[in-house]
């Protein structure tokens, strides 16, 4: 009976910390500068950070549904709060607003099963932390460039043979201050939630 108690109340409390997730995931898609850091020239997205740090502290699975439930919030902020054409042409596609969402924490959790004992807890959430930034950039340009090529370059009034040249500006512009960004924050959350949860 204990131990039944006990396994509905990690259960519940799992639960609440995915809700939790969840509301600010909302948060940061909707409500204006909380989930971008606008500096012009840079627009640096930092919602993946709270994907990637729900995927180390829950689990793979609930890290996969932090990142769908950003997709289908980004898809459909594309459909009725257009600020660009960039969302209506081409973020308005599934397989560019949710696709790569579910592939960057599905990856990040695979890799945080593989440990190394010479690796202190700090390193290893910012080697995850980097990770998940770089795959949140290539995969979302990936799947431009795949998927809505030919609206991309009308967009950017672009050549294909200037596809790459463009899509590497984006990388370097606005990918790697968010890889910074993540490689920074990622591991201060994660300590933060230990200690809070050794209290």
């Amino acid at each position: 009976m204990s131990a039944s108690m006990s396994s509905s109340s990690y259960k519940t409390k799992k639960l609440v910390i995915l809700s939790i997730f969840m509301a600010i995931i909302l948060l940061q898609t909707w409500v204006p500068f909380l989930g971008y850091i606008a500096i012009p020239p840079l627009s640096i997205t930092i919602i993946h950070v709270t994907v990637i740090v729900a995927t180390l502290w829950l689990g793979t699975k609930e890290g996969v549904l932090i990142g769908t439930f950003w997709g289908i919030n980004s898809l459909i902020r594309a459909y009725l709060m257009p600020t660009s054409p960039m969302y209506i042409y081409v973020f308005s596609s599934p397989l560019v607003s949710v696709l790569p969402r579910i592939l960057m924490p599905l990856i990040v959790g695979w890799s945080a099963h593989v440990k190394s004992k010479h690796m202190t807890d700090r390193l290893r959430y910012m080697i995850h932390g980097g990770l998940g930034s770089v795959l949140n950039t290539v995969l979302v340009l990936g799947a431009i460039a795949v998927f809505k090529r030919a609206e991309y370059l009308q967009i950017q009034g672009a050549s294909l043979s200037n596809l790459w040249k463009v899509l590497g500006g984006i990388i370097l512009i606005n990918g790697v201050p968010e890889m910074i960004f993540s490689i920074i924050v990622t591991p201060i959350i994660m300590m933060a939630l230990r200690r809070a949860n050794h209290q």
